[in-house]
């Protein structure tokens, strides 16, 4: 019989693979990618062709914080249209009075992304595919990593599995994240066969 000892919950949460990384398949060259995060950038990086991207995670606002010249009102005009952001000055017009005068655009940092889940398939940092994709039964199924493949291919072949145990605080396991159809005693035989396909990608 095979025994497994399940892992804490959130082990492969995309917050969790900021520093392992996620595996994802390169737009340039379709081969494997890896994609990690720290708090103010996300990194791109092929296994095969070379290629990189680094991205910024943080949140800017712009805006042209003034004085009317007119009425002598202070205000703040939000910049949402991305093609006037990059300007230095831009016209703008008093919301009390009306009157037109022209300011320099402020840019803000306001916040850090928030660190999304797997969407589709997509991650959520430069939105590329995961490498390790497939489905069953017409169902999604993948993997943020090839650790996180082993782990389902062990999960759902073992015959008893067991909590975490020690220190283990948490209520939750690991598999409380994954769908109920990948552990039912009647998919098992092709959920692992789809799984090891998985892994010879």
């Amino acid at each position: 019989m095979k025994r497994f000892e399940d892992k804490p919950a959130y082990n492969y949460s995309v917050y969790a693979a900021r520093t392992s990384g996620i595996d994802v398949r390169c737009p340039k060259c379709g081969k494997l990618g890896v994609v990690k995060a720290d708090r103010e950038n996300s990194y791109f990086k092929c296994t095969a062709c070379g290629d990189s991207q680094t991205k910024e995670r943080t949140v800017y606002r712009y805006d042209v914080h003034s004085q009317c010249k007119e009425c002598g009102r202070y205000y703040r005009t939000d910049i949402t249209d991305k093609n006037k952001q990059h300007f230095s000055t831009l016209y703008v017009k008093c919301p009390y009075c009306g009157t037109g005068q022209s300011d320099k655009v402020r840019k803000v940092a306001e916040k850090w992304s928030v660190i999304e889940e797997i969407k589709n398939g997509i991650e959520p940092y430069f939105d590329f595919p995961l490498y390790y994709q497939s489905s069953f039964d017409s169902k999604p199924v993948w993997a943020i990593s090839r650790e996180h493949l082993q782990y389902m291919i062990d999960y759902i072949d073992a015959d008893i599995r067991e909590k975490p145990t020690a220190d283990y605080i948490v209520k939750k396991t690991q598999s409380d994240h994954l769908p109920t159809f990948m552990k039912l005693a009647k998919n098992r035989g092709g959920m692992i066969k789809v799984l090891r396909k998985m892994q010879t990608m």
